[in-house]
């Protein structure tokens, strides 16, 4: 009996580390998320035109070129690693409903292209009622040329060819206007970055 009081304090401080221990790893996995995002320079540069002549997939399978997703004075392009996996993206993907209306108001229009199946991507719009094009690159073409492909990934990985997370400002034509491509993937721009970027693309 004499003995209880200190197996209970060392019950507790074995809670108390393993507390820690969880907020230490959530911290380091979720942390730079709470950070400004930092941009990498790599990739297709601006001026250079991206392949938008090249197709894609919409959520009904229905294949389309990427140029046929851009508005009367452009196309804001997000790459995003996965819709079905991905918390960073999926939680992106839902951030940007809010950038729709503004953007279309600037003649632009929105898309995001993973490397998701045509019929996740459209169980996922369903679900959280998005407004604007999800659009599946399968065979990583698009994100290859574009010189975007995470190398992190080797061959037989579940993330295998998922791009960088990054934001193209592209005019009709394609010719990159803006761009920025995020040295972390669990960092992101929100709505009003992509507005300021769009808007930087214009002056």
């Amino acid at each position: 009996m004499g003995h209880e009081p200190n197996r209970e304090a060392r019950v507790k401080w074995a809670l108390g580390l393993a507390v820690l221990a969880v907020a230490a790893i959530a911290l380091w996995r979720l942390g730079p998320a709470l950070l400004p995002p930092q941009h990498l320079e790599v990739g297709i540069e601006v001026g250079e035109r991206a392949p938008v002549e090249m197709f894609v997939r919409d959520t009904s399978g229905a294949r389309l070129r990427i140029s046929e997703a851009s508005g009367e004075n452009g196309l804001v392009l997000v790459l995003q690693r996965s819709a079905e996996w991905c918390p960073f993206c999926k939680a992106e993907i839902k951030e940007h409903k809010a950038v729709v209306k503004p953007l279309e108001r600037r003649g632009y229009k929105l898309a995001s292209l993973t490397y998701d199946a045509p019929e996740i991507l459209a169980e996922f719009a369903k679900e959280n009622a998005i407004p604007f094009e999800l659009l599946s690159d399968r065979t990583i073409g698009f994100v290859d040329a574009a010189g975007l492909r995470d190398p992190e990934y080797p061959e037989g990985h579940y993330a295998h060819g998922v791009p960088r997370p990054a934001v193209l400002v592209l005019s009709p034509e394609g010719t990159v206007r803006a761009k920025f491509v995020t040295a972390d993937y669990r960092q992101r721009l929100d709505s009003d970055n992509i507005l300021e970027l769009v808007d930087e693309a214009a002056r």
